[in-house]
């Protein structure tokens, strides 16, 4: 399985960068669609290969990490032309919409995963003990103090003013941050981590789709300074999948999610710590 593993996660690498190399390196546009096409070959050759067939939930896993993301670059208006009646580009109207579609659709093949891989553990409605809770309370003031400890730069994200988070606008900034968070830990700390441990212990399982978790950050244009943040990244997803090993539930984890993009959203300002 380490083998088949390494193979398809090469091929995904070579699939999202090596046009990178021969193009805009700054493209974002294809990225999405191109890994869904990957995987889903991937995911089909599963089903048709008699040998390969025990592969195919961790190639469904791979396949829900990339679907729901490309419908949401989609829906932004990165991949292709995205349907007007949404409202205009870059509005937070549309960033909600796309944030609460690729949530709907990630539950959609979350629960197609859980009859494939015969009933895995999932986690998404396990009952949250006063661990899972401790937890939640502590893994999100950690991020706060991250939040306003590290300097901006380093971070490698700018927010927005605190004053334009008020009123709708603030509303539907919130929907689209909380829906795209919660969306991102059923993907990996839900599916991928549950097909992950179908073949290796949790804490190999943890480490992996912690590392896929960060690296994947880089088909949202995580370069040049940016990449500086690949690296926090991975290690947060490895904290969100050790929290939810250990308190079998996703609320922990999508708590701490949720929180952290709205404090990097609206506290790491460029000049905010004179960085």
């Amino acid at each position: 399985m380490r083998l088949e593993l390494v193979l398809i996660l090469a091929g995904a690498a070579a699939v999202m960068l090596v046009p990178r190399i021969f193009g805009d390196p700054q493209g974002v546009d294809p990225d999405g669609w191109r890994l869904t096409g990957y995987f889903l070959l991937v995911f089909a050759a599963t089903l048709t290969v008699r040998g390969l067939r025990p592969l195919a939930p961790l190639a469904f896993a791979f396949l829900t990490l990339s679907l729901p993301f490309s419908l949401w670059l989609w829906l932004l208006g990165y991949a292709g032309p995205a349907p007007g009646v949404i409202g205009p580009a870059d509005s937070v109207a549309r960033n909600a919409f796309a944030g609460v579609a690729q949530l709907v659709v990630a539950l959609a093949m979350a629960l197609a995963f859980w009859f494939m891989a015969s009933r895995p553990p999932l986690r998404l409605w396990g009952r949250p003990g006063a661990l899972a809770l401790a937890m939640t309370v502590a893994g999100t003031l950690l991020f706060l103090g991250i939040a306003f400890g590290l300097p901006a730069n380093l971070l490698g994200r700018q927010g927005v003013p605190l004053l334009a988070l008020s009123g709708s606008a603030g509303a539907a900034l919130g929907v689209a941050n909380a829906a795209s968070a919660v969306a991102q830990e059923v993907q990996f700390r839900a599916v991928l981590l549950g097909a992950l441990q179908r073949h290796f212990s949790p804490l190999t399982s943890v480490a992996i789709q912690g590392v896929v978790f960060g690296l994947g950050h880089l088909a949202i244009q995580y370069e040049g300074p940016a990449a500086s943040f690949i690296p926090i990244v991975i290690g947060l997803g490895c904290l969100w999948g050790w929290t939810t090993v250990r308190s079998r539930s996703l609320l922990p984890a999508a708590v701490m999610h949720v929180a952290a993009d709205f404090f990097v959203l609206a506290a790491v300002v460029s000049g905010l710590y004179g960085g």
